[in-house]
Parts: C-alpha cells; sequence; structure tokens
C-alpha cells in the first residue's frame, strides 16, 4: 500500500472510529456512568475491607490474640 493510500485509510478509519465513539456515548452514556461508579463504589469497600485486615493484624492496635 503506498503511502497515501495508507493515510487515507487512516483517516478514514480514526472519523468512523470517532462517528461510532459519539454514537455510544449518546447511547450509553447513563449507563457507562453507573457502571464507573459502581466499580469505584466496590474498588472502595474493598479497599477498606483490605485496611481493616491490616488493622486487626497489627501487632500494636491489632485484635487481641
Amino acid at each position: 500500500m503506498n503511502d497515501q493510500k495508507e493515510v487515507q485509510l487512516a483517516w478514514t478509519l480514526w472519523n468512523l472510529i470517532e462517528k461510532l465513539n459519539n454514537l455510544l456515548w449518546d447511547r450509553y452514556e447513563h449507563d457507562f456512568i453507573e457502571t464507573h461508579m459502581k466499580e469505584e463504589e466496590q474498588n472502595y469497600w474493598d479497599t477498606l475491607a483490605d485496611n481493616q485486615e491490616d488493622t486487626d493484624n497489627h501487632p500494636i492496635w491489632g485484635s487481641d490474640p
């Protein structure tokens, strides 16, 4: 493939991907945000649980054996 055809193909693909991106965000924006928030909330709770386990096992302020 010569350079000009490759550049044209890359430009066309980039434009089509951008159109698809816009269509997906227009259609699923609420769902994307909701999914992201659920994942972030789960990460938050997982982090708290991990920190609690670390505290429970700490030699100074952890629970008594």
